[in-house]
């Protein structure tokens, strides 16, 4: 009976030792039986969580070797994050700073290739003063002076009947103009104006013969007027009205075989109206004009050995003309034309009784022009003409240098 009470002793005393030793190594080292057991699941799924297990007991070891490396260069970084700013920022100023001052530079590159208005005018001033006084105005109270030198050459065959048998000869003719313009503006739009021509002509028949003649030429007064002002489609209108004095030596009264004459030796009166239109880049330019010959009676030349001329009437005339002007640059300019003149008849009458009536005529003549601007006040206006019929000259220049004051 004891030894039984002893023996049940005993195994409880084993079974505690093994319950309180056996438990905790097991809890340590899980058996793969008890975790399918607990989780249910296959033999693989034990074997990948054991191999995911296996290696997570150095990872807090490493996460904090992680931890540690990351929290390291942090300050450094944040260092860097409160430096940076400022040079960025300087950067993007400077940068901002030169893209301000490109804009500018291009800026200034537009306006210097961009024509003001100021200057578009004076382009458009100096083109029409190429193409002619009719075309322009001065500004009150402005006084302008011109100096014109113009030079036409004419030629032609002539039949010499002096002696048998007759003889065809080369006619060439030199006329060469100084011509002095004095311009005074009483108004914006009304200038007053006087042309004082000095001609020196020589005429050369063959290689006999030659004549030369120098004196003052027909000095004309006259006066342009710009009724209204342009604007939009209206073109600029300028209305012109003239006299002409003859001042120079008379056609009808030199002995035609001895001198030449330099004016036309007859009153005249002139109007016309000139028009001009800005199409950009050109301008456009006409005019009519319309010249009137007064009668010229009590005439003595003698043409031949018993007739006498005593009293001329040149008619009348009317002239056109038109064209266009451009402007190659600030300080050039250049401008095309063309002007026709159709002459009425002139009448002669001889010895008081016989008229002689020589019949209309039509003279035309193509012009080249350009000017060029030599300081900003002073131009220099260079034309060059060439003649379409046998009444004008073959060709003919002229050079006008203006001032103004």
């Amino acid at each position: 009976m004891k030894s039984r009470i002893f023996i049940n002793l005993l195994s409880v005393v084993f079974f505690t030792f093994i319950l309180f030793t056996a438990v905790p190594i097991m809890a340590k080292e899980p058996i793969r039986g008890t975790q399918l057991a607990l989780r249910g699941v296959n033999a693989d799924d034990a074997e990948s969580a054991i191999d995911d297990e296996s290696p997570k007991k150095p990872q807090p070891e490493i996460k904090e070797k992680k931890d540690e490396s990351s929290k390291k260069p942090q300050p450094e970084t944040k260092e860097l994050k409160k430096d940076n700013p400022p040079e960025s920022l300087e950067q993007e100023v400077n940068e901002l700073k030169q893209e301000i001052q490109k804009m500018k530079n291009e800026n200034e590159a537009r306006k210097r290739l961009e024509v003001p208005d100021e200057e578009k005018s004076k382009s458009v001033e100096d083109i029409l003063s190429a193409v002619g006084r009719q075309y322009s105005l001065l500004r009150k109270g402005t006084i302008g002076l011109s100096y014109t030198f113009s030079y036409a050459y004419y030629s032609g065959d002539v039949i010499n009947d002096s002696a048998l048998p007759f003889v065809v000869e080369r006619r060439s003719n030199h006329n060469a103009t100084n011509t002095i313009t004095a311009e005074y503006a009483l108004l914006n739009n009304l200038t007053l104006s006087s042309n004082f021509p000095f001609c020196y002509k020589y005429n050369n028949v063959g290689t006999a013969s030659s004549q030369e003649s120098t004196d003052l030429g027909d000095i004309s007064l006259g006066l342009t007027l710009q009724p209204f002002k342009a604007g939009g489609s209206i073109p600029t209108t300028i209305l012109s009205l003239g006299v002409s004095l003859p001042t120079g030596s008379s056609p009808y009264k030199i002995n035609m075989n001895d001198s030449l004459a330099t004016g036309s030796g007859l009153y005249s009166i002139s109007g016309g109206v000139s028009l001009s239109k800005v199409i950009d880049p050109l301008v456009a330019f006409g005019n009519l004009s319309y010249s009137y010959g007064l009668p010229e009676s009590g005439l003595t030349q003698y043409w031949g050995t018993s007739q006498i001329l005593t009293k001329m009437d040149p008619g009348s005339s009317i002239g056109a003309a038109f064209g266009f002007g451009y402007a190659l640059s600030y300080q050039a300019s250049l401008n095309l034309g063309v002007q026709f003149t159709y002459s009425f008849s002139n009448k002669y009458t001889i010895n008081n009784s016989t008229v002689y009536e020589n019949g209309s005529s039509l003279s035309s003549s193509f012009n080249v022009g350009t000017g060029w601007r030599v300081t900003t006040t002073r131009s220099i206006y260079v034309s060059l003409g060439i003649g379409l019929t046998v009444n004008d000259p073959d060709v003919s220049l002229s050079i006008k240098l203006p001032f103004e004051f």
